[in-house]
């Protein structure tokens, strides 16, 4: 693997201080460790804690000795041996219960005669508990010649605790007896750990300094390859780094420039094609009246009795009528086109002009000719609260929005001849942009359509020109906005308006 010259840098600077380091840590541990295991582990303290193993032991004996006793004294009590003799059993439980309630490190007392058959026993079920206390069962002859079976409780915690200080006097004397043994081991662990801690520093060191250069050489190729022109590179992005931070801007300028140049060129396509409307409108404008005055005259003056060459004039005075007035009306739009002015931005509330534009639109009077009559879709708004200040040109944003409802009003139409159907204008805030939408239920527009469906004289209807949405996407760029085109929620097409919020979008809060 070929280190660059960055990342060799960085593994030098890593390998100094980590030597440094090194150096001071193994002395410092080596200094510290002698002194605490000499300061922790030495006679004076295993003799302390082998003093209270023998206090333990000396606590236990006296334990035991107390133990006898309680037994001697119940199990050769007179008033035992005389219920014994009588063999008045009822005394001896009275006797029994009177030692229980007399001696309470005693749990249960069971008198058995010579055969080995119970004759009388007392217990305290709470002193029996093996989990608080030690048991212990001692017997004795009784008077008949048969036995007492007292079982005398003591408290279990001092056996658990000198259990422990046992074992820890075991370890403690183990740790003293290999006190060199465990400084040098320790000091080894010490060392080796340093130095794992360092290959791994290194290893990381390599790891990012390659991830930090790697993306720095994408970006190096991603400047290379702007500058010969691709303009559709994007660089990915990694991490939350500075380095991301300068991949973002990176990706973010590439992306200004992009769409700066496709709508510089298609301003300019729009303007070679504003050109050439100009130029067809006054070619084709030119010849029709005089073609519509000539057919005129021709079927006025025809005085003769023919009635079949009157029928015919008749059928070709009323085709080049209509179709005079479909040329006048494509020169029209043509000149309309050709004539589209530059927009005068000012600043005005989004929501308040949709809702002034839709103010009294009947979608009846959207519809063509041919589904005259037909029940138009409903139109419907929906504007979200809150402050969307934008600038814009009043009158051309009217104009695109109302070309962009028509075409919507007549796709539903066409698409749903018994009527109905709904087209729905939206304006919302989202992020730094406000967005108007248009969107219905009709058809919709094939995906590989929806990018072209902007060009001049591109169009999916019989009777259209392929002017409108071209006039409105000039329209949204002169207002430095952006449209798409794409699939509404409800299954028709969705044009979507992006324009710059006059005012910037409140931050969020980052917790």
């Amino acid at each position: 693997m070929r280190l660059g010259r960055f990342e060799r840098r960085i593994i030098a600077a890593i390998t100094l201080v980590a030597a440094v380091t090194l150096g001071g840590a193994v002395w410092f541990g080596q200094t510290a460790v002698r002194e605490a295991y000499e300061v922790g582990v030495n006679e004076r303290v295993l003799s302390q804690l082998e003093g209270s193993l023998d206090v333990y032991r000396d606590y236990f004996r006296a334990v035991r000795d107390h133990a006898d006793r309680t037994a001697d004294s119940i199990a050769y009590d007179r008033r035992a041996d005389e219920a014994l003799g009588a063999g008045r059993r009822d005394a001896l439980g009275r006797f029994l219960d009177d030692a229980l309630e007399r001696y309470d490190n005693v749990g249960r007392v069971v008198v058995e005669s010579p055969s080995g058959e119970v004759v009388a026993i007392a217990e305290r079920t709470e002193r029996l508990d093996p989990d608080l206390n030690r048991l212990l069962v001692l017997q004795r002859p009784s008077g008949d010649g048969g036995r007492f079976l007292v079982t005398v409780t003591t408290p279990i915690a001092p056996f658990r605790s000198f259990q422990r200080a046992d074992e820890l006097t075991q370890v403690y004397a183990r740790l003293h007896g290999g006190a060199t043994y465990v400084t040098g081991f320790y000091l080894a662990v010490y060392v080796a750990f340093l130095l794992s801690v360092i290959v791994v520093a290194l290893a990381i060191g390599i790891i990012v300094s390659r991830r930090v250069t790697r993306r720095v050489a994408v970006l190096a190729e991603a400047t290379e390859r702007v500058g010969r022109g691709d303009l559709a590179v994007q660089v990915p992005l990694d991490g939350r780094d500075e380095v991301a931070e300068l991949t973002r801007a990176f990706n973010a300028m590439v992306r200004d420039i992009r769409e700066s140049r496709d709508r510089i060129e298609y301003l300019q396509r729009i303007g070679a094609w504003q050109e050439f409307a100009r130029r067809l409108a006054h070619e084709i404008k030119n010849p029709l009246t005089p073609i519509q005055l000539a057919v005129q005259q021709v079927h006025r003056t025809y005085r003769g009795d023919d009635a079949r060459f009157r029928r015919t004039l008749d059928d070709a005075n009323a085709i080049v009528e209509e179709e005079v007035a479909t040329l006048r009306r494509l020169v029209g739009e043509f000149s309309e086109f050709a004539r589209l002015p530059v927009a005068a931005l000012e600043t005005a509330e989004l929501g308040a002009f949709v809702r002034e534009a839709m103010r009294g639109v009947d979608t009846a009077a959207l519809l063509p000719p041919a589904l005259a009559g037909q029940t138009a879709p409903s139109l419907a708004l929906e504007v979200a609260p809150g402050p969307m200040s934008v600038k814009i040109d009043a009158q051309m944003l009217r104009r695109a929005l109302d070309n962009l409802v028509r075409n919507a009003v007549q796709a539903v139409a066409h698409a749903a001849p018994e009527g109905g159907g709904q087209v729905l204008v939206a304006a919302r805030r989202e992020g730094r942009d406000v967005v108007l939408e248009v969107r219905d239920d009709g058809p919709g527009i094939d995906p590989d359509q929806r990018e072209r469906v902007f060009d001049p004289y591109f169009t999916t209807k019989d009777e259209g020109t392929g002017l409108g949405l071209a006039i409105v996407k000039k329209v949204v760029l002169e207002h430095g906005g952006a449209i798409g085109c794409h699939e509404a929620p409800e299954g028709g097409a969705a044009f979507r308006i992006r324009l710059p919020a006059d005012e910037p979008a409140e931050r969020e809060d980052p917790s």
